[in-house]
């Protein structure tokens, strides 16, 4: 017969509180605790996913399913603005360098691929080199236009920094 487990009732992990216990058991022998999230929603966790730890390498139990799939997709989201809005400065930069040595009408482009959906165009500039060498303008779904031979590549010999 397993033991009883530790009475967890009021204890508050994250966003969840537990509020009673369950008769469920985990194969370890982990009791079940039924916790409400602060939206509302009730969720029955394994005791042994309840901790205040959150270095350990199990894995933690913070939130109802809906609420920590919204947690989820806000850190992914928040990740993904802050490594856009470092490839947009990264392109200004380069842009400023290139300014006399390419085309005016390349330097108005958008500076990356999402600013160029954002804009609904299909062409951006940031001024990189693609692998073979060229800088041009690029397409939103992949390619440098000098590659496809669309456009003929700047000539950048002047400047090392790109």
């Amino acid at each position: 017969m397993p033991s009883k487990p530790r009475n967890r009732i009021g204890e508050t992990y994250g966003q969840l509180t537990v509020v009673r216990s369950s008769e469920r058991r985990t194969k370890g022998g982990n009791a079940f605790w039924w916790c409400r999230c602060s939206c509302g929603r009730e969720r029955e966790v394994p005791g042994d996913k309840l901790s205040h730890n959150l270095n350990r390498r199990k894995a933690v139990v913070t939130a109802c399913e809906l609420c920590a799939r919204e947690l989820q997709i806000e850190g992914v989201c928040s990740k993904n603005d802050r490594e856009e809005a470092q490839r947009r400065r990264d392109a200004e930069q380069r842009r400023k360098l290139l300014e006399g040595h390419v085309p005016a009408r390349w330097l108005i482009l958008p500076l990356t691929d999402a600013h160029a959906r954002e804009q609904n165009r299909k062409i951006y500039f940031q001024g990189k080199k693609c692998k073979y060498g060229h800088v041009a303008p690029y397409r939103i779904n992949g390619g440098c236009l000098a590659c496809s031979g669309q456009t003929p590549s700047a000539d950048i010999s002047q400047i090392p920094n790109i």
